[in-house]
């Protein structure tokens, strides 16, 4: 199944659950062979959370495919630059992108992104990545401390972001709607650079993906107050989360997914489909994937559209309440 227009995405409900992950199998899915090398598109700039993952991958499915394997970063534009070019790319199972939530959020904060959700074609749900708010050590005891702190000082406080239409600013956002909290954010060119400013006390926080962060975390360049996840983490299990700490029902993490342009077959929609659960299910993919945080999912063809459908209604709401738009830096 396609996905939906925007248009007709905002009207739709939220989807509940995701399906179980699957093997996709059936004689077409096992027939069809990729007729060249696989492009796997990365819309960010290298040694990101995708990147991590894909990179990880590549081996196994490669050698599930029986084509190579080629990971691209093509970044820029929150994500946009990287994911228009695979909506134009021949839908014959040779592109295929490594979708952020940025993919998502870019046609509701852009005026032209350059490409509609209804062109692409989601094959699995890969991962989620959770977020994590992060301060320099020392700065706040605790992640109480730090929401009193952010109530008390209106427009004195500022957030870090990875730039503008990244999921660190919508993030920060819907922390700021549910607390009424009144700071400013400042965006930077990628996560690394605004960690920097954040060691180094140029910034107060920030809403951080947890494969990017967790190595200072655990350095002690950065403290760790509190996670995004509805529970909590195995990676940090000693962090509270938002919800329990100071924000009830806060929920506010990335993910990441596999498209395909919407016109790719079937037959070839379901290989690759298995071949990303496939390479998910390789012990080093785990084991790395743990190591730096990643919740991996894997889900089949019908989970990936039920996840899509539920965060396309999520984050555009929130940006339409809030009136975000993208700004370049």
């Amino acid at each position: 199944m396609m996905l939906l227009t925007r248009r007709a995405a905002l009207r739709a409900a939220t989807a509940g659950g995701i399906a179980a992950a699957l093997p996709l199998g059936g004689a077409q899915a096992q027939e069809w062979t990729p007729p060249g090398p696989v492009r796997l598109i990365n819309p960010f700039a290298p040694g990101g959370s995708p990147d991590i993952l894909a990179r990880a991958m590549a081996p196994h499915m490669q050698a599930f495919l029986g084509q190579p394997m080629v990971v691209e970063n093509r970044p820029g534009a929150g994500a946009a630059v990287g994911t228009r070019s695979v909506a134009r790319a021949a839908a014959d199972g040779t592109t295929v992108l490594l979708a952020p939530i940025s993919s998502v959020i870019a046609p509701f904060m852009m005026r032209d992104p350059g490409y509609d959700l209804a062109e692409f074609r989601p094959l699995s749900w890969l991962a989620t990545t959770p977020f994590v708010l992060v301060v320099r050590p020392g700065r706040f005891a605790n992640v109480q401390e730090w929401d009193r702190q952010m109530k008390a000082n209106p427009g004195r406080m500022t957030g870090a972001t990875g730039g503008s239409g990244t999921p660190h600013q919508l993030a920060a956002e819907l922390y700021r709607g549910a607390s009424g909290a009144d700071f400013q954010l400042v965006g930077y060119r990628g996560t690394a650079l605004a960690l920097t400013d954040l060691r180094a006390g140029t910034v107060d926080f920030m809403f951080a993906d947890m494969p990017a962060a967790l190595g200072q975390i655990r350095q002690g360049g950065l403290q760790a107050l509190a996670v995004c996840t509805p529970q909590r983490v195995p990676a940090l299990p000693e962090v509270p989360t938002m919800s329990e700490s100071v924000a009830p029902g806060f929920e506010a993490n990335s993910w990441v997914m596999w498209w395909a342009p919407a016109a790719t077959p079937e037959a070839a929609a379901r290989r690759l489909a298995a071949a990303a659960q496939h390479g998910l299910a390789q012990p080093d993919v785990r084991t790395r994937a743990g190591e730096v945080g990643f919740i991996l999912v894997g889900s089949d063809m019908a989970g990936a559209e039920a996840h899509m459908r539920s965060e396309v209604q999520k984050w555009s709401t929130l940006i339409r309440a809030r009136g975000l738009v993208f700004e370049e830096s």
